[in-house]
């Protein structure tokens, strides 16, 4: 099944194809396993020829894949197949870094087609795959098997971290209908269009560093060196949501993540999530998630 995932259900299509990633492959191993925080170099619209497995395990924010936006929390697993442009924001507050948000393991699409040529056993790894080049999201138990099995990878090397990602593989392959979803629209041609890696990534920039304040089209459009409706226009086609929807999206992201986790109390918590007042902070939220902020808070903390 394919659906974008997004709270309204819309999808674009993007006219480039992110920055190319190069990724080093270890010399005496075909798995490459990572982790990193957030912000990092590397986290930004991007692409590369290797299968990416990627899980994040601290914070919230958005998922962009292709055409697709997805909203993801901690505890987040995806597949994304070779040469698939992809990022993940975190919603940040002024001066807050993750230290451990990913947990990433490459591989090349050639390894995969060596294992289920030789091993029949493995064949049925082609289903992940296909799914891949939409973007496989994982929920439930089976993104729960699939994170256990990243982590574990971090400690092996040599054989027993091939087990590890053939177990990885496992979890995609076997996942049950309602347990996962792809995110990019069939047919998304992710050829075309020089540079709008540069001027998405830059438009990100400024969005997560000014979310607690005011952020206006007219001054993302000047960074880019467009008019603001042709920025507006670049935007959707290229991010696959509209830049007003970005903002708004990440901005209750965050409001949702400090109703959560903190005490803070809820006129603070609109204020850091720049909005002016009360009655369009609670209008966006109910929007968003179809509940109240203080509702969602008493759902998440029980009080």
């Amino acid at each position: 099944m394919s659906a974008s995932m997004l709270p309204d259900g819309g999808t674009a299509a993007v006219s480039g194809p992110g920055s190319l990633e190069v990724i080093t492959p270890d010399l005496d191993a075909a798995i490459h396993w990572t982790e990193h925080g957030y912000p990092h170099p590397l986290a930004k619209w991007h692409h590369h020829p290797q299968v990416e497995f990627h899980l994040i395990r601290e914070g919230s924010g958005l998922m962009m894949a292709g055409d697709g936006v997805l909203p993801f929390e901690e505890g987040h697993v995806a597949l994304i197949g070779a040469n698939l442009p992809h990022n993940w924001v975190s919603d940040l507050r002024p001066g807050e870094r993750l230290e451990h948000r990913d947990v990433v393991c490459h591989v090349r699409p050639e390894v995969l087609r060596v294992l289920m040529t030789y091993f029949p056993e493995c064949s049925g790894f082609g289903i992940a795959l296909h799914r891949a080049s939409y973007a496989l999201v994982l929920s439930g138990r089976s993104a729960a098997r699939a994170a256990s099995c990243l982590e574990t990878m971090g400690g092996h090397e040599g054989v027993r971290r091939l087990a590890d990602f053939v177990e990885l593989l496992a979890a995609f392959e076997e996942a049950p209908e309602g347990e996962w979803s792809t995110v990019v629209t069939p047919g998304y041609d992710p050829s075309g269009g020089s540079g709008s890696e540069r001027l998405l990534n830059a438009a990100i920039g400024y969005v997560t560093d000014n979310l607690g304040g005011d952020i206006r089209l007219e001054e993302a459009a000047a960074q880019a060196a467009m008019s603001p409706s042709a920025f507006s226009r670049f935007f959707k086609r290229t991010a696959g949501v509209g830049f007003a929807d970005f903002v708004r999206r990440l901005r209750v992201g965050r409001a949702c993540r400090l109703l959560a986790t903190t005490d803070m109390p809820v006129a603070r918590i609109q204020r850091e999530c720049g909005y002016g007042n009360a009655s369009n902070f609670n209008r966006r939220f109910l929007a968003e998630t179809g509940v109240t902020p203080s509702a969602y808070r008493k759902a998440r903390q029980g009080y």
